[in-house]
């Protein structure tokens, strides 16, 4: 079971990839399961690479429906995001952390259009890193190399992390 808790922003950091993001994120999940929505984990700690740690998921909407999703998020208590630049109110990002087995995690959710290019991008990318363990390993070592050259904020680090990102994408 899970517990709902405020989220607390943490400097970025790298923490090894552990099979409990994938319960975490299962959890979190069924928590959240509306017949409305659909939800998938993504990012690093739904394919095997080590990171901050956080928990992203996208809840996902049908037209017209964004509003329906933010509302039910924050029923839950999710907040708007925690960052300088926020992800802008036509694409929202709400915070969350849980309670898993007595450690806590913060959670991502990202509001998104279903099969809109940005979901299926998501699932391409993750399907990508599951299927290339050379690329996972790369993307470790380049956030390794980021938080080497001492960014730590949150914002900084995912910024200065994203080239890797998109030179993958665009090669996908």
């Amino acid at each position: 079971m899970i517990k709902f808790c405020p989220y607390e922003l943490v400097p970025a950091s790298f923490n090894a990839w552990r099979p409990v993001y994938l319960d975490v994120a299962k959890a979190v999940i069924s928590h959240l399961s509306d017949p409305r929505f659909e939800f998938i984990h993504f990012g690093s700690s739904s394919f095997q690479v080590g990171g901050k740690g956080i928990i992203d998921i996208s809840i996902l909407y049908q037209p017209d429906c964004r509003e329906q999703a933010v509302r039910h998020l924050e029923h839950f208590g999710f907040v708007a995001q925690h960052s300088d630049k926020p992800f802008p109110d036509t694409r929202p990002r709400k915070d969350i952390a849980v309670i898993f087995n007595n450690e806590k995690f913060n959670v991502h959710a990202h509001v998104i259009a279903l099969n809109s290019q940005e979901h299926l991008k998501q699932q391409a990318y993750k399907a990508h890193m599951l299927a290339n363990p050379a690329d996972r390993v790369a993307y470790e070592q380049q956030k390794k190399a980021v938080l080497a050259s001492g960014k730590h904020n949150q914002d900084e680090y995912g910024k200065a992390k994203s080239p890797f990102v998109k030179d993958l994408l665009s090669r996908m």
